[in-house]
């Protein structure tokens, strides 16, 4: 579950000028609530060696990695689809709560992964998502064929649905344990 603290920056406010505001807060926790009952989390995994992958989808931060782990990373449709009935009832600020949550949420998620990842392999790179750096976000559908996930649409322009959804790499320096 995401910090409260972080996520209410993602809304661009702040903690202490809202932990008064008591009939907010009861909102923001139902609103939680609502967005944890719904989310079906779930992360696809693979290790690659470096030279199996295709040169235009490895960052020029991985030089000298021997390994790559591909991730992806949902939440599923569900959350998408309270949002955008949310959107669609006129609950826009309900709708922008819960978006930034979910966001938030996804982060959690994925970092929770890159934990465990680095209990079990030496040293590593940042994790980097393609349209970032060097690495076009279209190289999200190599990435989605390659760990054989379904249910996730890539759009053209490498866009994924789910909307919270990410695909994340990790370079390795050293063999895995």
């Amino acid at each position: 579950m995401p910090d409260k603290v972080v996520f209410l920056a993602r809304m661009r406010a702040r903690y202490k000028n809202i932990v008064g505001e008591t009939d907010l807060l009861v909102r923001f926790n139902e609103l939680f609530l609502q967005g944890l009952k719904i989310s079906r989390p779930i992360v696809h995994h693979r290790v690659c060696l470096i030279e199996e992958l295709p040169s235009a989808l490895i960052p020029d931060s991985f030089s000298g990695v021997k390994q790559v782990s591909l991730f992806l990373s949902t939440l599923g449709k569900d959350i998408d689809e309270l949002i955008n009935s949310l959107l669609e009832e006129g609950k826009t600020h309900d709708a922008t709560v819960l978006d930034a949550w979910a966001s938030e949420a996804l982060e959690a998620l994925n970092e929770a992964f890159d934990r465990r990842l680095r209990e079990r392999f030496n040293r590593g790179t940042m994790r980097f998502s393609p349209g970032y750096g060097n690495v076009d976000v279209r190289w999200n559908k190599y990435i989605v064929e390659l760990l054989n996930v379904e249910g996730i649409e890539v759009l053209s322009s490498g866009i994924m649905l789910p909307r919270k959804t990410t695909t994340c790499m990790i370079g390795w320096y050293d063999e895995k344990r």
